[in-house]
């Protein structure tokens, strides 16, 4: 951190489960930012444990009502736990739960929280790809001002039991160029705001990971040229 501003990002905090986060969990994650004093702490809208056992996977919630206090006071009590306002991503999902608005439910949550929002753009694609959403659309309500860092990454094509195409957040490929389009309306509406890169497994050859960063810059840097100097971009794997 001497040298480059740290982001730390959670995925164990189950912040839409039926029980309040894991206190161990809360008191380690207290440690490691007393520790290295990240930028920026953030976590997924998802839950991932349920009656003490732990699923290793990132699954949707329902829109309504009650989960919104719940998903609200989980997040109030990871920031008081942690001392510092977090980022909440938005998911990737696969399936429509029913009832309820994603983008006014993030919205909603951020105002009741205070917490700030971190926007993968991957994330937005898949989900408004596996529901017929339309992602211009999606991103035109989005909270822009909000966000605090931007995530791009690779994703898997499949087909549904339909034929329809479906699409799977696999960090394991390249960035597609649809992904990158949006990232580029994005950057135009906020300016700069750190990005990353994920690309989790299997692990690339360097230059393929430092190309795929190159094009992150570039894309800061386009939106930069009328602003001054912004957030650089940067890989890493959740």
């Amino acid at each position: 951190r001497t040298r480059f501003p740290l982001s730390i990002h959670g995925v164990a905090a189950s912040l839409g489960g039926a029980a309040a986060p894991d206190r161990a969990h809360l008191k380690r994650l207290r440690s490691l930012v007393d520790r290295f004093e990240p930028a920026a702490f953030s976590e997924h809208l998802a839950w991932s444990s349920h009656a003490g056992v732990y699923y290793n996977d990132l699954l949707p919630v329902h829109y309504d009502d009650a989960t919104l206090a719940r998903v609200a006071e989980h997040i109030d009590a990871l920031q008081n736990a942690i001392g510092r306002r977090m980022l909440l991503e938005n998911p990737a999902t696969y399936v429509a739960l029913g009832g309820g608005d994603e983008v006014s439910f993030i919205e909603e949550v951020a105002r009741r929280t205070g917490c700030g929002l971190l926007l993968d753009v991957n994330n937005v694609f898949v989900s408004c790809t596996n529901h017929g959403w339309n992602p211009q659309a999606y991103l035109a309500r989005f909270p822009l001002s909000r966000i605090g860092e931007i995530h791009v990454a690779g994703h898997a094509r499949d087909c549904d039991e339909n034929g329809g195409a479906l699409l799977i957040d696999s960090h394991d490929r390249p960035v597609a160029d649809d992904v990158w389009a949006l990232l580029d309306a994005v950057l135009e509406r906020t300016g700069p705001k750190p990005v990353l890169v994920e690309w989790d497994e299997p692990v690339p050859a360097w230059a393929a990971l430092q190309a795929e960063v190159a094009k992150a810059q570039d894309a800061l840097d386009r939106c930069a040229e009328d602003r001054c100097a912004g957030p650089q971009a940067v890989a890493g794997s959740a």
